[in-house]
């Protein structure tokens, strides 16, 4: 007979406000704590969650048409890993914002210099991983690097990428990704440059 989780740790209450926002707009959560959200935003709306980038986690399970007044609580699938997930409302939606379950970070996948997500969102002081699944990348950071260590090559390959650690600033951090010279000549694929911003709240 299965034995039921038990979460021991008090819920982590986020409300959404009338603008479709969620507050806080990151949080950081223990493995065994659940995750209630309140919907005091005047309208029906759908929380989706998005995989992880790089090894395709789902880790909460998306909500739908929770309506105006309700309360919906779910506890994390999977631990030691950052989520985003948007709101959706009146055909409008917002986001990203930011869970991080454990100690673990957002993952973010780079294929002909597009990163997945586009727009990624953490906690302060939270951590970041990026992969490349075709070739090396280098990183330019037009807000400065906000990461230990510091972060300035995407490489193919998820063991080979450090994890960064944010420094504890508040802000977008946008960069972009050139492919490597060397990179470029020894593969088929010739990608151009690309790039994303991290949104540290």
């Amino acid at each position: 007979m299965a034995t039921a989780r038990v979460f021991t740790t008090p819920d982590q209450p986020i409300n959404i406000n009338q603008k479709g926002q969620a507050n806080p707009s990151s949080v950081q959560i223990s493995d065994d704590q659940n995750v209630t959200f309140s919907n005091n935003s005047g309208s029906t709306i759908s929380i989706t969650f998005l995989p992880t980038a790089i090894t395709a986690k789902t880790v909460f399970n998306d909500i739908d048409d929770l309506a105006s007044g309700a309360n919906y609580t779910e506890g994390p699938l999977v631990s030691g890993i950052t989520v985003n997930y948007n709101v959706s409302m009146n055909g409008q939606t917002e986001g990203p914002f930011a869970i991080e379950v454990g100690i673990g970070q957002l993952e973010i996948s780079v294929t002909s210099a597009n990163p997945t997500p586009l727009k990624g969102a953490i906690p302060a002081n939270g951590e970041i991983q990026f992969n490349s699944t075709d070739v090396q990348y280098a990183i330019t950071w037009l807000d400065g690097d906000p990461f230990t260590p510091l972060l300035n090559y995407v490489y193919v390959g998820q063991s080979n990428n450090q994890v960064g650690k944010e420094n504890g600033r508040s802000g977008d951090f946008r960069y972009t990704l050139a492919p490597s010279a060397g990179a470029v000549q020894a593969s088929t694929v010739q990608p151009s440059g690309g790039g994303g911003t991290i949104k540290v709240t």
